[in-house]
């Protein structure tokens, strides 16, 4: 188990995974539970995951160097908040929307994950997730987490007088 840990994508696999439970879970109790909008819903659900999401991806993920940080923390927000707030939400509205429409009620597959409310919603949630995973991981790995140059990492050269 050690040796699969070491790799990074590993890692933030498994991250994800826990994650994306937690945020199905919550938004599902929301909105099937309490009633609650699926856009309010997952706006809450989607903020306590980031926060969490952070933590997780500071300190296992990327091993970030330092303590975690409030500049490190809304950077990953801005991140993660545009994949999961304005990505995610768009595509489960767009679901919604087609759910309303009855759009491609002539096939009947499609036909049926429309008329089902909870099937529609888990699916809007799970192509959200998809498109915004792969949003993530890039802009974490290149702007949130980058690893600093060792050049940068290094003492300065002392200057010849």
């Amino acid at each position: 188990m050690e040796k699969i840990l070491r790799h990074e994508k590993v890692r933030f696999m498994m991250t994800g995974f826990f994650n994306t439970g937690l945020d199905f879970l919550l938004l599902n109790v929301m909105v099937f539970l309490f009633g609650a909008y699926p856009l309010v819903a997952n706006t809450i659900s989607v903020t306590i995951g980031i926060t969490i999401s952070y933590m997780l991806n500071h300190l296992f993920v990327f091993r970030s160097e330092g303590r975690p940080s409030i500049k490190k923390y809304l950077a990953f927000f801005a991140v993660t908040g545009f994949s999961s707030l304005v990505i995610q939400n768009s595509i489960i509205f767009g679901f919604e929307m087609a759910g309303s429409a009855h759009i491609g009620h002539a096939i009947p597959l499609v036909a049926t994950i429309m008329d089902n409310d909870g099937l529609r919603l888990n699916l809007a949630k799970v192509t959200a997730v998809g498109v915004g995973m792969i949003w993530n991981f890039t802009l974490y790995k290149f702007v949130v987490f980058k690893k600093r140059d060792h050049k940068e990492l290094s003492e300065p050269e002392p200057e010849e007088a």
